[in-house]
């Protein structure tokens, strides 16, 4: 009888691992919020506490490459405006994994860029791996430069991982 409990209990750990562990989601909506208000005021320690962990243990010198990040936004931002695709993503297929996007428009006195944000906001088996893991912005200015710059967990956007 002890071998059934002990295999249904298992078996039931192995479906659900949630069972075990949770952690709740990340309010990534809020987050990104706060993420616009940094990068607005070019708050890098502020930007670099939202990173997941795999961004935080690969990218080399993360704060610099935060910095270039901003520097790539050319004029004064003058504002934000949240797009439609915001908040599509993905999910593993058992739920322990949940990531969604964050898409804006910055208005700056130069040009409009488009930034894109993925978010993990859920992982059951890492929690620590939750924030962004990647961001980016893309715009093509007046003389036809087109900006491109970006930070990116080196696994798992929009897909499963470790």
């Amino acid at each position: 009888m002890s071998r059934i409990v002990a295999w249904i209990l298992s078996l039931l750990i192995s479906i659900f691992p949630s069972l075990i562990r949770y952690s709740p989601p990340l309010d990534w909506e809020a987050s990104a919020l706060v993420v616009l208000d940094a990068i607005k005021t070019r708050n890098i320690d502020a930007i670099e506490a939202y990173m997941c962990k795999n961004i935080k243990d690969h990218v080399p010198n993360l704060k610099g490459e935060i910095g270039s990040f901003i520097d790539a936004i050319q004029g004064d931002i003058t504002g934000f405006k949240k797009r439609a695709s915001n908040g599509s993503g993905y999910s593993s297929s058992r739920g322990a994994i949940e990531q969604k996007d964050s898409a804006w428009d910055i208005t700056t006195t130069v040009t409009t860029y488009y930034l894109v944000i993925v978010w993990e906001i859920y992982n059951n088996f890492a929690f620590e791996e939750r924030g962004i893991r990647s961001i980016g912005i893309t715009a093509t200015l007046d003389d036809g430069q087109k900006i491109r710059e970006g930070i990116s967990a080196t696994e798992g956007i929009w897909s499963s991982h470790k």
